[in-house]
């Protein structure tokens, strides 16, 4: 099982959310955690040093965050909404 970690964006953004989102999130998130090598849904077009983010769908929501196959380490950057989640990263 990878380990879990979370930045600060992803903790703000979770703590918006109802609670059983929040929590069917979280769910998704273990669930990854335990087979990781199945995501490889990269965003395309990303600033640098958002390179390698990947998205994975939870209902509605896209979990936003990168994989480091080495470390076995899933690292939680964000939530947004799928109406909004690429306007995010527009410049």
């Amino acid at each position: 099982m990878y380990e879990i970690q979370t930045t600060p964006t992803f903790d703000t953004d979770i703590k918006k959310l109802d609670r059983p989102i929040a929590k069917r999130i979280i769910e998704k998130v273990e669930q990854l955690a335990q087979k990781p090598e199945l995501l490889r849904h990269y965003l395309k077009y990303m600033p640098e040093d958002l390179a390698n983010l990947q998205k994975y769908r939870v209902g509605d929501w896209r979990v936003l965050f990168w994989v480091n196959h080495q470390k076995e380490e899933l690292t939680l950057y964000g939530i947004e909404h799928r109406s909004r989640v690429y306007k995010r990263f527009r410049t």
